[in-house]
């Protein structure tokens, strides 16, 4: 399998009709959009599962060159070693920045946009592959679909 790709779950305590909204058509698009890329997880996948535990074992179970993830999923999927990746979004710690090996460091690609500035310079610190949208608040996979094409098509 070429990617797995998982997409931000919907986290927004006490939503407004207009964020669930926002939420819903983004994902649509997104999967409509990005279907070709590989196989998708969205949020009815994603809902009520234990993330840290859950993408771990669907990359182990489908062995993907790559796993593109956002958000929530892509501070989970930092973590797993030894995988090709493309992280949108992910919150970066300390932690995620130890023991890298040069296979990770090479082959994990990450996206940022202006609200998480301070997760790109922790990730850019380590990782060369880092790219950060000051201009964009809400990065998404459709608006870069044409880079991550790139990188997991080589």
């Amino acid at each position: 399998m070429k990617a797995i790709i998982f997409l931000k779950p919907f986290s927004i305590k006490n939503p407004t009709l207009d964020e669930q909204n926002d939420f819903m058509m983004t994902e649509v698009v997104t999967v409509v959009e990005c279907a070709n890329l590989g196989k998708i997880y969205n949020n009815d996948m994603l809902h009520g599962n234990d993330l840290a535990t859950f993408i771990p074992e669907q990359v182990k179970a489908h062995n993907p060159q790559w796993v593109v993830a956002i958000g929530q999923c892509a501070t989970v999927a930092l973590g797993i070693r030894n995988q090709k990746k493309v992280l949108l979004n992910p919150k970066v710690s300390y932690d995620h920045l130890n023991n890298v090996s040069e296979f990770d460091r090479e082959h994990t690609f990450g996206f940022f946009n202006n609200r998480h500035e301070q997760d790109y310079e922790r990730f850019q610190a380590v990782f060369p592959h880092a790219a950060w949208f000051p201009q964009d608040d809400y990065l998404n996979l459709f608006t870069i679909k044409e880079l991550v094409e790139e990188i997991i098509n080589g």
